[in-house]
């Protein structure tokens, strides 16, 4: 019944021997046919990727700055089943003191801890004891940023609304889209975001956006109410954070005290682009659309400068 107890005939707490071992083999979701799927070739792919996607249960223990205390549902992805990392949003992992489960493929429950939230973008990483595993197959997530194109099919697998496993297909259709904002102290900035009609909603934070390969192209991170858009985070900076992850070096950051904004040259032109800086920019990048603006600028202070 999915590992939701002891094997039959195996006392709890008892190890494993080699025929319950068998137990531990990838499935595909109830209810998933390779017609629900989209094709036989995505039915394989989400059979191959699921032991890796864990629904994540966060309680935000005490108030703390822009968390309030609360309990969260969200959704996450193993990249290293050796090292037991899992790579969700920075607005699941929170920004205080948290307590943790992450709910594997078979209904198994192991609590996790967070090793990374990143300053700036919405991701960070849980970690969890990779050898507590009894049922669930190990399995991992490649990420693959440069696969992300427009015109890329896709499948977003996640806990939408609460459910634990929800398939949403969309087409990768922007590459270049400004950063979503929200009501929060925390926002995301200089950045590139993706976009896709996938109507992704709460619950779906930290699914993998996957290609026909199996591969994370994109980490969902927001939708819009009432419409179908929802909005994917690049993978590079991510790439660039777990390398240093594995090596178990310091993940180094810097800032130039500002947040830029993208507008496009007839946006510009209204608030005084010239017409030669246009033609020097489309020289030099023929296929750009636009250009970044200066939006906000951190105020001077000492204790920021350079010693």
């Amino acid at each position: 019944t999915g590992g939701a107890g002891p094997l039959s005939g195996s006392p709890a707490g008892a190890s494993l021997d080699a025929s319950d071992r068998a137990a531990k083999r990838p499935r595909l979701a109830d209810g998933v046919t390779a017609a629900s799927a989209g094709s036989g070739e995505w039915a394989q792919v989400i059979s191959t990727v699921q032991p890796a996607i864990v629904a994540l249960k966060v309680t935000f223990v005490c108030s703390f700055e822009d968390d309030q205390a609360a309990v969260a549902m969200g959704t996450g992805f193993v990249v290293d089943k050796e090292r037991g990392l899992i790579l969700t949003n920075r607005h699941i992992t929170g920004c205080g003191p948290i307590r943790a489960t992450a709910i594997f493929d078979r209904h198994e429950e192991l609590e996790v801890e967070v090793v990374y939230r990143d300053p700036i973008h919405d991701f960070g990483f849980f970690r969890y004891d990779p050898s507590k595993l009894r049922l669930t197959c190990a399995a991992e997530i490649a990420l693959e940023p440069t696969a992300l194109r427009v015109g890329t099919e896709i499948r977003v697998v996640g806990n939408d609304a609460g459910e634990k496993l929800q398939i949403l297909s969309g087409t990768i259709a922007r590459v270049d889209r400004n950063v979503p904002e929200f009501n929060t102290v925390y926002n995301d900035e200089n950045t590139f975001y993706a976009g896709a009609g996938a109507g992704t909603s709460g619950g779906s934070s930290g699914s993998p956006v996957l290609n026909k390969a199996g591969h994370a192209i994109a980490l969902n991170a927001a939708g819009t109410d009432g419409a179908a858009s929802a909005f994917f985070l690049p993978l590079d900076r991510v790439c660039y954070t777990l390398e240093r992850l594995r090596d178990g070096r310091p993940v180094t950051r810097g800032t130039c005290m500002a947040a830029f904004h993208f507008k496009a040259f007839d946006e510009l032109m209204k608030v005084g682009l010239q017409q030669k800086h246009e033609s020097d920019v489309r020289a030099a990048c023929p296929d750009s659309t636009g250009m970044l603006i200066v939006d906000t600028v951190l105020c001077e202070q000492k204790a920021l400068r350079p010693r």
